[in-house]
């Protein structure tokens, strides 16, 4: 927060004078040195949906470090098991097998088995194509859910600029109102709140932009150990079931 507050220090030292000659009023605290309630306050009511985004994004953050991990899309503890089911020709097994797991590959092998036991006539590229499909499902479904933290890294700048445009607009309002010398102070005190809901929404947006880079390269790498994993099980079960 002393890096917020020092921000908008930076960006609007250039009103911190007021007029020549005119009767100085008690001076106003400086940015660096409100608390942290006092700047939030600072910011204005466009603060309040600011604060529910930062939350947003910081839970959106924690869950998808619990979410993202090798187990949601494949282990090799299943993949094994997987593949001496394939081998004896236990299909029963590894249908049972494959419902019990709640990661991406045995949804790819389940889509695979299912498919290929209602269509008996068909041969291992179709039963291939079934499972790239599902496969594809998955990745989507792994993409998809990273996209909500890169709408809070939009959404959380343009909240904090509407915040500076309101901030602006009701001290033009103010200073127009006002007869006195003191109109400059009191421009320099509005246009210095309303850069706190920006600075406040840039950081928010940089941060979960950040994490948003971070998590994708995740999802990427996960999607490949998925096509990894499933790519030699389907060939394994095309084989054994004489369709290659």
């Amino acid at each position: 927060m002393k890096f917020l507050a020092a921000t908008v220090s930076f960006l609007v030292p250039a009103f911190g004078a007021y007029a020549q000659g005119s009767t100085p009023a008690a001076p106003a605290p400086a940015l660096s040195e409100l608390s942290l309630w006092e700047l939030l306050v600072a910011g204005g009511w466009v603060m309040i949906p600011l604060l529910v985004v930062s939350v947003i994004a910081v839970a959106l953050v924690l869950y998808y470090f619990l979410a993202l991990r090798g187990s949601r899309v494949a282990t090799e503890a299943f993949a094994r098991r997987a593949g001496d089911l394939i081998q004896k020709g236990d299909w029963d097994g590894l249908a049972v097998a494959a419902r019990r797991e709640p990661q991406a590959l045995a949804r790819v092998i389940e889509t695979a088995m299912a498919f290929a036991a209602e269509n008996p006539e068909v041969g291992g590229a179709a039963i291939r194509e079934v499972a790239q499909s599902e496969g594809n499902r998955q990745s989507a479904a792994l993409t998809q859910l990273v996209v909500y933290l890169m709408d809070v890294g939009v959404l959380a700048p343009m909240l904090g600029l509407f915040g500076t445009v309101v901030g602006i607009l009701r001290s033009f309002g103010s200073i127009a109102s006002e007869a006195t010398p003191m109109r400059t102070m009191l421009l320099a005190g509005g246009v210095s709140q309303a850069l706190v809901a920006t600075a406040a929404g840039l950081v928010i947006g940089i941060t979960a932009m950040f994490f948003y880079s971070w998590f994708r390269g995740r999802v990427q790498g996960l999607i490949s150990d998925l096509e990894a994993a499933a790519t030699p099980l389907v060939g394994s079960m095309i084989s054994r079931l004489g369709k290659g």
